[in-house]
């Protein structure tokens, strides 16, 4: 590790990692447009946003076990040039299946990034500063996803979805520019050699399941709201896409102090496991606010800002818990690759749980008892981590 923090180095995995989220956040304000030129059902849509994640959800430790191997810059800059092919695949897309493919594409892309953004964000910092790097490393979504979508109606209104696509593809090759200028922040360290035999020890704990799959259950909600928030502003409330956008821009920037919340309470020795169960029971109470036939406009809003911050909160725990866990260093990014593989995995399903509960009765109110059943789940796995936690003597 370094003797200081290399900041700049900090900056540049940061800023990969921000334009990695923005393949996320480019398609819920492109999500009428697509359904409209390719004819796609509400479900169908749903799947386009899920397969982003298909291959995370299989591959993500398989993942950190190659970025270990390859070296975590030379992956991540792979991974940015994945996302680049499949950001410009996709623009040239004639169908929905082409489409979803590029799609694919892209979710390994951003897959590589985040697993190796961890590890360069480890290499540039000093021990002191890891629990810092690791709360500000946690808001790459969130920050990358708001600034996406606030841009998303404007980029669409000028050029289409389909330039919004190439736009995205060209701040990719400006990050992967910049984290190449920075390689000298990150410190070569010899491959760990860890073997599927280090992968075993390091997944035969519960803990670190249950610490992974509160991450499943977070995403499936929060990615629930968020992907779908425009469209049911447009859809129901009369909202224009711009509006819609930047409201749901506003929501997901919330999310950001939410995660860097999570960070101070680590530092003031707050335990892992209580702070899950808190924000369990708050998003499950918000999502009631969110999505109830009767609450006016205003209480709806409300809801959404206040569900976005409290959730933020577990990213950041759930992040530093992975290296809570780990007995050795070569366990590191075997435990972040099962957490990344966990919360894509909510990914991959909470969308289209969302869209077919509103299919099924046309009514976006049932989209309710989706959000209260994986906050219930949330809470579950978080009173498991809380009981693993004082067996383990984990702080």
């Amino acid at each position: 590790m370094p003797p200081r923090t290399r900041w700049p180095g900090v900056a540049a995995a940061l800023l990969a990692g921000v334009v990695a989220a923005a393949y996320v956040g480019k398609l819920p304000p492109a999500l009428p447009a697509l359904k409209t030129e390719f004819g796609l059902s509400l479900v169908e849509a749903g799947w386009v946003v899920s397969t982003f994640n298909a291959v995370a959800v299989a591959t993500a430790v398989g993942f950190g076990l190659v970025a270990d191997r390859a070296g975590a810059l030379r992956f991540a800059l792979a991974g940015l040039a994945l996302l680049v092919a499949g950001g410009v695949g996709g623009a040239a897309a004639p169908s929905g299946a082409w489409l979803i493919v590029s799609r694919v594409v892209e979710g390994a892309g951003l897959l590589a990034v985040t697993v190796s953004g961890t590890a360069l964000v480890f290499a540039a910092t000093a021990p002191a500063d890891r629990r810092l790097t690791l709360g500000i490393w946690s808001t790459y979504m969130p920050f990358g996803m708001a600034v996406t979508m606030a841009a998303a109606p404007f980029a669409i209104a000028t050029v289409g979805w389909r330039g919004l696509w190439l736009a995205v593809a060209a701040a990719t090759v400006a990050a992967a520019a910049a984290l190449a200028a920075a390689r000298r922040d990150y410190p070569l360290t010899p491959p760990s050699g860890r073997t599927f035999a280090t992968v075993r020890e390091a997944l035969r704990r519960p803990g670190p399941w249950w610490n992974a799959l509160v991450m499943t259950f977070y995403t499936a909600q929060w990615s629930g709201v968020m992907v779908w928030l425009p469209t049911f502003l447009v859809q129901t409330r009369g909202a224009s896409l711009a509006a819609a956008s930047l409201a749901a821009a506003a929501v997901v920037a919330v999310n950001v102090p939410g995660n860097l919340t999570g960070a101070w309470l680590l530092q003031r020795r707050a335990r892992r496991g209580q702070v899950v169960c808190a924000a369990a029971v708050l998003m499950g109470a918000f999502a009631v606010g969110i999505f109830a036939d009767a609450a006016p406009d205003w209480l709806r809003f409300a809801s959404c800002l206040a569900f976005s911050y409290a959730s933020g909160v577990i990213p950041a725990v759930s992040f530093a818990g992975a290296q809570a866990y780990a007995r050795s260093p070569s366990q590191v990014a075997t435990l972040q690759g099962l957490l990344m593989q966990c919360s894509n995995l909510g990914q991959f399903v909470g969308p289209p749980a969302v869209a077919a509960a509103v299919a099924a009765t046309g009514r976006w109110g049932d989209a309710v008892y989706v959000m209260v059943a994986a906050a219930a789940l949330t809470l579950a796995c978080g009173l498991a981590v809380a009981r693993d936690e004082r067996r383990a003597g984990l702080a």
